[in-house]
């Protein structure tokens, strides 16, 4: 970030005339790295699944805040987590865990970005799982159970059903 007040200082009430001043921070600092997600890539709906987020920038700088997108269209879809506000900085290199539950079946990419105590932004990192819809058993237990015990009884249902 580059600051440059140049012209005339009297505008600036010094009395000194034709001065430039030039603030810089952070010129050579680099972005962070995209975090790394692991985790499962598939699972049932309305289940909470643990995901890894390895959060590491190229400068060693201290991470302040993540940003994830878990892909869904619910209220649940973003998490903001800003670890200064919660006591600290995450040190360069943390493994940071964060669970997360896809109320609906599909397929849905995780993303997520970090910003190191610079402000410098992370591209995304991202991961794809897919939640199948897991639908009930419609044969039912007691079914199940007598064919089962009886093998020959689907065959006899069957024969009586035709009648």
């Amino acid at each position: 970030m580059v600051f440059l007040f140049s012209g005339s200082s009297y505008a600036f009430h010094t009395g000194i005339s034709d001065t430039s001043q030039v603030k810089t921070t952070g010129l050579n600092n680099r972005n962070p790295n995209p975090p790394e997600i692991t985790g499962p890539s598939e699972g049932t709906i309305n289940t909470r699944y643990f995901y890894n987020f390895l959060l590491t920038d190229p400068d060693g700088d201290s991470l302040k805040t993540i940003l994830i997108e878990w892909g869904g269209w619910d209220s649940d879809n973003r998490t903001y987590i800003c670890f200064l506000c919660q006591g600290g900085p995450l040190p360069n290199g943390s493994l940071f865990e964060y669970g997360h539950r896809w109320g609906a079946a599909g397929t849905f990419t995780i993303r997520a970005k970090v910003w190191d105590m610079y402000d410098n932004e992370s591209d995304w990192g991202t991961l794809t799982v897919t939640m199948p819809y897991s639908a009930p058993r419609l044969f039912p237990r007691f079914l199940t159970l007598l064919f089962e015990r009886f093998p020959d009884a689907f065959s006899l249902l069957r024969h009586l059903m035709r009648d």
